[in-house]
């Protein structure tokens, strides 16, 4: 009987997959280093420029993001991508959580700026939209954005890589953020403490398989075993 009871809790467990660890990357040095700034869709007669400012921040250092958008034909996306390192791609359908600190500047009125993810593979950019910021933000706030990698999600801004990014837990991959308006005039924001938390690349947990009748029966079988020596016992 002793068999059959460790037969049956070997085959619940292997229906069980271990639980991973988080991954946060973020920026330890206060955009001192690490960052690749650049301009991406972009339309019309519509800029946006990336400055680090060394003061300002939550705290020292700050990011003035500013785009020039004056016509509603007008689109302007600033990238930020955080290039100091890579870890694997998390797998398709892993959640992850964005955070920015973020301060209202000159300009900003409505919406404040949209903001995407980005994620770097090989010299490729991707982007997915994740929200607004809002308006006014009269002291550093802490904003968070959450979403799922998902190839379908992404389109690529820049690069000669595939039309959507590798969800495979394999791919080196980078991370950071983009901000951007349409038909804003000059709108200024500034921007602190950006960081992207999301599941190690083991953390995909594979479907359980739907048991057939016959591998039904015999665990209903191995259950009722058990217990039958276990009564046994306290006879």
């Amino acid at each position: 009987m002793k068999m059959i009871a460790s037969a049956a809790a070997a085959f619940v467990t292997a229906l069980w997959v271990g639980i991973a660890s988080a991954i946060t990357v973020s920026d330890p040095t206060d955009w001192a280093s690490g960052w690749v700034f650049s301009m991406v869709e972009i339309s019309g007669v519509g800029t946006a420029t990336s400055t680090v400012e060394p003061t300002g921040g939550n705290p020292n250092a700050r990011l003035n993001a500013t785009t020039f958008t004056p016509a509603g034909t007008d689109v302007a996306f600033g990238a930020a991508l955080y290039q100091a390192g890579s870890v694997a791609a998390p797998p398709s359908g892993t959640a992850f959580v964005m955070k920015l600190d973020v301060l209202s500047g000159p300009g900003g009125f409505g919406g404040g700026q949209a903001v995407q993810v980005l994620v770097g593979q090989g010299v490729s950019l991707y982007q997915a939209n994740v929200g607004i910021t809002g308006w006014p933000l009269s002291s550093f706030t802490t904003l968070t954005f959450n979403g799922t990698f998902t190839s379908g999600a992404f389109t690529k801004v820049s690069g000669p890589g595939p039309a959507t990014p590798s969800f495979d837990g394999v791919t080196p991959t980078s991370f950071g953020f983009a901000y951007g308006n349409s038909l804003s005039g000059t709108l200024t924001q500034y921007y602190d403490n950006w960081n992207i938390t999301f599941t190690a690349g083991t953390a995909t947990v594979s479907a359980i398989p739907a048991l057939s009748d016959g591998p039904l029966l015999l665990l209903a079988v191995l259950v009722a075993l058990t217990a039958f020596a276990a009564r046994r016992r306290r006879l």
